[in-house]
């Protein structure tokens, strides 16, 4: 165990063994099996290298092909009956399996490419006391009031930002409860007032705490969201009226509820040796084929071209991606930004 004093002046301490840990990596999706096709076999990889970190899939409502995709690759997952959001997604995962050291959520458009992510958070958390860290792609952190330095990364701390990939103890958790249940009728929004909680309680010193140079070992896509919700005011924080409303209470914990019937499927978490088995093979993305696939190579070489060392590796990668898919959209954002410099 160990203590710090983060920005905001108060005494933390972190409950995690700074080895002999358990972290539960959650992929929370719904309707979008082609994105756990691209992307969970690195995880899978990742997963069966490191007896720390366990993998799950939590799938908002019900969806046979996907049941029978984590069936077939033997991944263990969580659904519902009912589709109620990714906060009430996340609350089942805690309801199922509340003993973890460490939490990782992940959203299913997430692509990670280097697996040291996951316990690069869990040093950073045992480090700078800080129990809840946040990642997603640079620049994203908004209204920034602080910087500090943990384990040799600049981290921003902010008001405002993402979802994609959240970092959190167990200890936190237990402390500050699960997301809201009110989000459930608008089957999104929670994330924000749910990382509030974690200042209030003294075991953050901002509810977005991002080591920005870590987004790197991931790839961070934009599909259409699920789910539109029309009608409800949004302020200039980009924050729903509803949860502004909680916002303003200024709650520290909320009770782990879930509403509808949710099921396990008979796969025990540990490690999910037979998906990281087609990865480990050789290629990246050996579940998805044809165009798909050359899609998938595109935004990878986008990827290796921003994080290239040299200037031909760069011009390599750039090559590489415009041949596997000309009219992407992220290379053709990439030109016109650099083409306004």
């Amino acid at each position: 165990m160990s203590a710090s004093v983060p920005a905001n002046g108060r005494p933390l301490q972190v409950f995690v063994d700074p080895v002999d840990y358990q972290a539960l990596v959650c992929v929370t999706t719904c309707q979008r099996l082609r994105y756990l096709r691209r992307y969970l076999p690195h995880l899978a990889s990742f997963c069966a290298r490191d007896s720390r970190f366990s993998l799950l899939v939590s799938l908002d409502g019900d969806g046979a092909d996907t049941r029978r995709f984590c069936e077939r690759w033997e991944v263990p997952l969580v659904y519902s009956d009912q589709r109620e959001g990714v906060g009430i997604s996340k609350n089942r995962v805690l309801e199922r399996f509340p003993d973890f050291d460490c939490y990782f959520f992940l959203e299913d458009d997430v692509e990670v490419v280097d697996g040291r992510v996951f316990p690069a958070h869990v040093e950073l958390s045992q480090t700078s006391g800080i129990h809840h860290f946040t990642l997603f792609e640079r620049g994203g952190t908004r209204k920034v009031t602080t910087q500090s330095m943990a384990a040799g990364h600049r981290v921003l701390h902010g008001l405002y930002g993402g979802a994609d990939f959240s970092f959190y103890t167990g200890a936190g958790l237990r402390q500050v409860g699960g997301w809201h249940p009110r989000f459930a009728e608008y089957r999104r929004w929670g994330h924000t007032e749910h990382s509030y909680r974690f200042v209030r309680a003294g075991l953050a010193p901002a509810p977005f705490n991002v080591a920005e140079d870590l987004a790197d070992a991931c790839i961070w896509h934009s599909p259409p969201a699920v789910t539109r919700v029309d009608g409800v005011p949004i302020d200039a924080d980009q924050i729903a009226a509803p949860e502004r409303e909680l916002m303003d209470q200024e709650l520290t914990h909320v009770s782990v509820e879930t509403i509808s019937a949710h099921h396990v499927n008979a796969v025990p978490l540990g490690r999910p040796a037979r998906l990281a088995a087609v990865f480990d093979a050789g290629e990246r993305y050996p579940l998805v084929d044809g165009g798909e696939r050359r899609q998938c190579r595109s935004d990878y070489n986008l990827w290796r071209s921003q994080s290239a060392a040299t200037l031909s590796e760069r011009a390599s990668a750039l090559v590489a991606a415009t041949w596997d898919w000309p009219a992407n959209p992220a290379l053709r954002h990439r030109l016109k930004m650099a083409l306004r410099r």
